[in-house]
């Protein structure tokens, strides 16, 4: 038995004609060997590279369904199964992932976030095997791509409360990397403020709902940004009327009395404080005489009076905010009652 070395340096249809066979004790004899030709087909190695080598992707640390993909063109006779190795900068032990029967000669390689840690990685094609079974190793050189996994950032209220007044200032503590950008909706508008520091500000300028939506940093992407719903609502300061928020003089019968009108806005219970105090002489500071406390469940209640005085509404507090003042702005009003 003789073997014959084939050529198979290159792809290609390659022909092998025996035209002539002897031994060391019979020569050649053409009447007895008819000339033999023999076929071979080698087929070409399937080769893989990343359609974009060098390039870096980032990654969160956690799962998300906005991570990147890394494309890859395949070489060769479908299906292929692929093998690949990630190996973390600062870990000398790398990862080796397995893709089997890869259909098409274009795949988008998910990365599993198992083998991903915080910090730089680098993905390279060890072999690529295709469906005649030829298969190519690649070398130390191999192009590579460059995988980012960064860090999550998070944002926390300082405070655990839910409901603010108009006037409050909300905050809230950042974690990562500034410079920061926080996303949030107010008043059914999407808004984004870039914040330099940990921490993120506002002051609640008008009533409205206010939900913080997302976070980034500067070592994640918009793609790749932590998703939150932090909801704040803030409310309208109460406030008051007395008879209608005008200034009015009722004369009173003795042993009679008058009906004063309050009149609320805000969030029901609300609670308020009034005084009774002199009409002094013009110049001179009235005295107060007589100081109550009330509560009303709904909005308006009617209070019977018989004593002379300026009734006058101090301070009002409703089921989430507080206004203490002698005159509530744009909304006051005091009720003059004068014996006779």
């Amino acid at each position: 038995m003789a073997s014959l070395r084939m050529e198979t340096s290159e792809a290609g249809l390659y022909e092998y004609k025996f035209s002539k066979l002897g031994d060391t004790s019979y020569n050649h004899d053409h009447r007895r060997f008819s000339p033999l030709v023999v076929q071979q087909r080698v087929h070409p190695r399937p080769s893989a590279y990343f359609t974009e080598a060098g390039k870096t992707y980032k990654y969160c640390q956690e799962e998300e369904a906005g991570d990147e993909v890394v494309p890859i063109n395949l070489v060769g006779q479908p299906p292929f199964h692929l093998e690949l190795e990630i190996k973390q900068h600062m870990n000398t032990k790398p990862e080796v992932i397995n893709v089997p029967n890869i259909v098409s000669n274009h795949y988008k390689l998910h990365i599993p976030h198992k083998v991903l840690t915080l910090g730089t990685h680098s993905v390279t094609i060890r072999k690529v095997q295709d469906s005649r079974g030829c298969q190519w190793k690649m070398d130390f050189n191999a192009p590579h791509v460059q995988v980012s996994v960064a860090d999550i950032p998070s944002i926390s209220p300082l405070e655990e409360r839910t409901d603010y007044c108009v006037g409050d200032r909300i905050s809230y503590t950042l974690s990562g990397t500034p410079p920061f950008n926080v996303f949030y909706t107010f008043q059914d508008r999407e808004r984004k403020a870039s914040v330099g520091s940990t921490e993120f500000r506002r002051i609640a300028e008008k009533p409205g709902i206010f939900t913080v939506t997302a976070l980034s940093d500067q070592r994640s992407t918009e793609a790749c940004k932590a998703k939150t719903k932090i909801t704040k609502v803030i409310h309208e300061m109460p406030s008051v009327r007395v008879s209608k928020g005008r200034t009015a003089t009722i004369d009173i019968h003795e042993g009679g009395e008058a009906k004063i009108l309050f009149e609320f806005g805000g969030t029901p219970p609300f609670h308020f404080t009034y005084t009774r105090s002199t009409t002094p002489p013009k110049g001179k500071k009235p005295e107060v005489l007589e100081t109550k406390n009330e509560i009303s469940h709904e909005y308006s209640k009617t209070i019977r009076a018989s004593d002379e005085g300026m009734y006058e509404v101090v301070s009002i507090r409703d089921k989430y905010c507080a206004f203490s003042t002698q005159k509530v702005p744009g909304k006051s009003g005091q009720k003059l009652l004068t014996n006779r």
